[in-house]
């Protein structure tokens, strides 16, 4: 009886412990897959929130020094969703820009210290003159971009700070009360 006992002990503890072990696995694997993970960021409330959709165009024809932006002035309300987005109309594969928003007066430094971060930067400078920053857009193709302005009245600017041979393109927000 004893070595019964034993036996009935012995079966209940291996039992158990081949009932432990990961839970919720079934038959499907984790895939594992060569993506990099990403931070998705919180999208923002947006039921009450005024929304402008706006399209800026890089535009100018095939010589680099005539390329602008389409729009030197966009007007939008404090606290507003922009859904913006931005076509690049170069047709040389040198004509490669984005569109950055920064505060008034420093367009110019925001461009050079872009063009000094280089591709691993995305050119954009680690700033908090920075408001907002598309992607890099390549001749021909469009890129689209959110952002939430300000609370409060201001002026902004907006240029592009790949480096080129292109004049500085700018132009200015103006968030208004």
């Amino acid at each position: 009886m004893n070595q019964i006992g034993k036996l009935c002990l012995l079966t209940g503890v291996l039992l158990l412990a081949s009932c432990g072990g990961e839970q919720g696995t079934g038959d499907s694997p984790e895939k594992i897959t060569d993506e990099p993970l990403t931070q998705r960021e919180a999208e923002a409330e947006t039921t009450l929130q005024p929304v402008a959709e706006i399209s800026i165009r890089a535009t100018g024809g095939e010589e680099l020094d005539s390329m602008t932006f389409d729009q030197d002035t966009i007007e939008v309300r404090a606290g507003t969703l922009v859904k913006l987005t931005f076509t690049n109309e170069g047709k040389d594969p040198k004509m490669i820009y984005n569109i950055v928003f920064t505060k008034e007066g420093y367009s110019a430094q925001v461009a050079q210290k872009g063009g000094k971060s280089g591709a691993s930067g995305n050119y954009l400078p680690d700033s908090s003159l920075l408001l907002a920053a598309s992607p890099l857009a390549l001749p021909g193709q469009t890129v689209t971009m959110e952002f939430i302005t300000p609370d409060t009245a201001g002026i902004f600017e907006y240029v592009n700070t790949y480096p080129s041979e292109t004049p500085l393109m700018k132009g200015k927000l103006i968030v208004k009360e």
